[in-house]
């Protein structure tokens, strides 16, 4: 099977600098779906691999050092549980 390559007018009808952007957001996208999951699976007790798989943390500490300064960055995880209906109700008394 012969492909054919692309005539001048298409090659410049391509907006390559579109296209890597449009790439690079189907990429990000794909990153925080698998984030969201992993910390679900993390936050719910799921099975994870890595050296904490098993446990039940759901927070995490991390401390560094920048321009002779000290910095502590703390994240802690929590499941809600989210009524819809009464979000409504919420939303719907904040407009009035």
């Amino acid at each position: 099977m012969q492909t054919r390559r692309p005539t001048e007018q298409q090659e410049e009808e391509r907006d390559i600098e579109l296209e890597n952007i449009v790439g690079n957001l189907m990429i990000a996208e794909y990153q925080v779906d698998r984030l969201r999951t992993k910390l679900g699976e993390r936050t719910r007790g799921g099975s994870s691999f890595g050296p904490d798989s098993g446990t039940n943390k759901k927070g995490s500490t991390h401390v560094f050092k920048h321009n002779d300064k000290w910095y502590k960055v703390s994240v802690k995880i929590e499941e809600l549980i989210v009524d819809r209906r009464q979000d409504t109700k919420e939303d719907i008394a904040y407009r009035t």
